[in-house]
Order: structure tokens, then sequence, then C-alpha cells
């Protein structure tokens, strides 16, 4: 449960800070005329804690193989880009713009998605390799 817990708060402040970036070069691409005020500080928070809900509502406690993570996680960046889109876009007319906002921001998702996914994986690989190490050094320590 610790584990887990780690996991999904590790995952939200890797998003806030990545979805910080994105919303700079998506509004500097889109929209580089538009100023917001302080309300806006608070939609990257908004957006990290949406981005776990699909790491929440998909909890398996067995050991999955390589295509089954795959697969699973390919199903969790459908939904996020689902939850997000609907959040952001939810009431605004169809049209050509908001379509060509629609599909940076989608694209944002995956990039940022993709980021989120690499930076777990190489601190979980570190934290692998220093246990290792950890228990290299007191198996070398037992056997003297």
């Amino acid at each position: 449960m610790k584990e887990r817990i780690r996991e999904i708060l590790s995952s939200f402040f890797i998003s806030v800070t990545l979805i910080n970036v994105g919303i700079f070069i998506l509004g500097e691409v889109f929209r580089p005329e538009q100023r917001f005020g302080y309300e806006a500080y608070i939609y990257p928070l908004i957006y990290g804690a949406i981005g776990v809900i699909p790491t929440c509502l998909v909890t398996i406690k067995k050991e999955l193989s390589i295509k089954q993570v795959i697969i699973r996680k390919c199903m969790q960046l459908l939904l996020l880009i689902v939850l997000l889109l609907a959040f952001m876009f939810a009431g605004n007319p169809v049209d050509a713009e908001t379509l060509s906002v629609a599909g940076g921001v989608a694209l944002s998702i995956v990039l940022i998605y993709i980021l989120v996914n690499v930076i777990i994986w190489l601190m979980d690989s570190r934290t692998a390799r220093i246990m290792t190490e950890d228990l290299m050094r007191f198996q070398e320590k037992e056997q003297e």
C-alpha cells in the first residue's frame, strides 16, 4: 500500500511539472497573446489529479507480463486522453480552432504520459541498482 501511494504521488508531481511545460509550449504556439490570472495556477494541479485517476482505477496485484503492462499502459493513456479532453473542452463549440487545439493537447498528453513513465522507470531502475549493490555488499560481509 505504501509503495502504491509513493507511485501515485511520484506520478502526480512529475505530471504537474511536465504539464506546466506543456501548457507553456501550447500557449506559445496556439495563443501567445493570451494572459492569465492567478486562477490559472490551479489547472496543472487539477490536470495532474485527473492524470492519476487511471493509475488509481487499474490496480492489479499479480505480476504482469510485458505485453500485459503495455496493454494496461495503452488503456490508461486512452482513458487519460478522454478524461482530460472532456474536462478541457466540454461545452466548447466544435470549430477548426478547437479541433487544432484539442489535437495539440492530445499530442501533449501522449508525450507527457510517455515522459512520466520513462522518468518513473529511471527512478525505479536507480533504486533497484542501489538495492542490488547494497545486497551484494551485505553478502560479501556475511561471507567474511
